[in-house]
């Protein structure tokens, strides 16, 4: 009878585990297409005509920024909420944007101003202007260095040759220029371990390789297929370069040891901008068909996870601090413009 009841016992568990499993199967299905991200709030602007341009965080103050170009203002949103707090004037045609917490400041790239505009982060007044080329766009604040680098000149001077300023957050002052063999200077990021900088050349079709000792151009990089490369990332980790590229809307993957693609996968199109999560190891490739979310499988291998519309939306940031994408559309002819807050899952 003990043996019989033993096997009764172990029957009836087997049976509930295999009940338990076939509950949590579902469950696990569900988690596994669950998608990358996920929209929690959206905040209409109807007020704003006309289109945006890029980012700044102040965390202090749960502050978010976004440059709205053609309004000739800087938008000010709650960053956890994503509520609309006011719009900021004393500017002409802002574009890039960098928040510097130890200086309280907010440093804007302006195109219509020929100038980087300092304005407080306290109650936004005028702290500094440092005059430029013309049609400042692009820029890149390295926070480990202080240095705001700016894109000017080119295009905006009708001149064949821009010019990268460095700028010293510290002191509101230039440190020095770098010449670029090209009229239209866009996205750029840092290689500290080499002291190198990446930038755009859109109208050449290159990436840009600068030695920031030298401040010379020492290699330059294209692909088949590449145009209008817009915006760019670096992972420094595995020293891959990501950039994406319009008309066709493409995302390719550099070595940035010797400058050969590894990789090459078609995205939205008419891309501005792009952020490379290293937690999730993730790069979000934003542009007016929607977002592109890419995972990096191994530092050559990387896999298209999904491709969501945005109405438009061009540009965006992440906030890792509270897991959040944010991305923000113009004003179209069926909708306003509105600021997208996304969850990112996991």
């Amino acid at each position: 009878m003990m043996k019989l009841s033993r096997y009764r016992h172990i029957c009836l568990a087997g049976y509930l585990s295999i009940l338990s499993c076939s509950f949590l199967l579902p469950m696990l299905a569900h988690a596994s297409t669950a998608p990358p991200i996920t929209l929690v709030a959206t905040t209409p602007l109807p007020e704003i005509v006309g289109d945006f341009d890029h980012f700044a965080v102040d965390l202090k103050r749960n502050h978010l920024f976004i440059s709205a170009e053609e309004h000739h203002s800087i938008e000010l949103f709650d960053l956890k909420s994503g509520k609309h707090l006011k719009s900021i004037g004393g500017v002409q045609t802002p574009h890039t944007l960098a928040f510097v917490p130890e200086k309280d400041e907010l440093f804007i790239s302006d195109g219509g101003a020929s100038a980087c505009i300092v304005l407080s982060g306290d109650d936004f007044h005028e702290t500094g202007r440092i005059p430029l080329a013309g049609g400042p766009d692009s820029a890149f604040y390295d926070a480990d260095t202080k240095i705001f680098y700016v894109g000017n000149g080119g295009r905006g001077d009708k001149s064949p040759v821009s010019k990268i300023t460095e700028i010293s957050v510290t002191n509101h002052r230039v440190l020095g220029e770098i010449e670029i063999d090209g009229d239209n200077v866009e996205s750029m990021a840092v290689d500290h371990a080499h002291s190198r900088l990446f930038v755009n050349i859109r109208d050449k079709k290159q990436v840009g390789v600068v030695d920031l000792t030298t401040k010379q151009t020492v290699s330059k990089w294209t692909a088949p297929e590449m145009n209008r490369n817009t915006t760019l990332a670096f992972d420094a980790a595995s020293q891959r370069v990501f950039v994406a590229g319009r008309t066709p809307g493409k995302f390719f993957v550099f070595n940035a040891e010797n400058g050969h693609v590894v990789s090459t996968t078609d995205c939205v199109n008419i891309a501005d901008g792009m952020v490379w999560d290293s937690a999730l190891r993730r790069i979000y490739v934003t542009g007016s068909q929607g977002v592109s979310i890419f995972h990096q499988r191994t530092k050559d291998e990387y896999e298209k996870l999904a491709e969501l519309p945005t109405n438009g939306g061009k540009t965006s940031i992440y906030v890792p601090q509270l897991k959040q994408l944010y991305i923000v559309h113009p004003k179209t002819e069926i909708d306003n413009a509105a600021l997208l807050v996304y969850q990112v899952n996991p």
